[in-house]
């Protein structure tokens, strides 16, 4: 699909521009941080609004952003979410949801997704200033695109990825 290689040449060309100072924060001062995850079925959804909710007793402001992919149900309308057509055949964006989040300067910016999709891709190299937070990836171009990768526990599970994630962060910012 022509969309896919103009976004994946926009993912490349972000990865060598990335120039931005990317620094730890500590778990206690984090005021604002970004979630993104691809809508799949109710139990991921569940562990998200888990995550969301942990992060936000903490007084932490968190905005979440999920692609929902074509034939996908939408559990709840509590997040924003964007679709394929959010994005036109030369890449470009056409959802003030996509643009507005990206607009936001987050401490972190956490991927909740085991494997990024190439519209994770393009939100991961698009956001500015946060550190990058997500599964472990294979391939060396996937990982490049976060500063801390964490090996979930169990395998296939956001609630376990999204536990420990908060566990790493909490304990590398001596907040254990």
């Amino acid at each position: 699909m022509f969309k896919n290689n103009v976004l994946q040449y926009k993912i490349n060309r972000g990865q060598r521009k990335d120039d931005f100072d990317r620094k730890a924060h500590a778990y206690s001062a984090l005021k604002k941080v970004g979630v993104i995850f691809t809508i799949e079925d109710l139990k991921k959804h569940e562990a998200v609004k888990d995550f969301i909710h942990a992060l936000e007793s903490d007084g932490i402001e968190v905005k979440a952003l999920a692609y929902k992919p074509k034939g996908a149900q939408n559990f709840e309308f509590r997040f924003d979410f964007f679709e394929d057509k959010d994005f036109g055949s030369f890449g470009q964006v056409r959802s003030h949801r996509i643009l507005s989040f990206l607009e936001h300067k987050f401490d972190y910016f956490f991927c909740l997704d085991e494997r990024l999709n190439i519209y994770m891709k393009y939100l991961l190299v698009n956001t500015r200033l946060a550190t990058r937070i997500g599964s472990v990836q294979d391939n060396k171009e996937d990982a490049g695109l976060l500063e801390l990768m964490v090996k979930p526990s169990t395998l296939g599970s956001t609630e376990k990825l999204s536990q420990d994630i908060l566990h790493y962060i909490k304990k590398i910012s001596g907040n254990d």
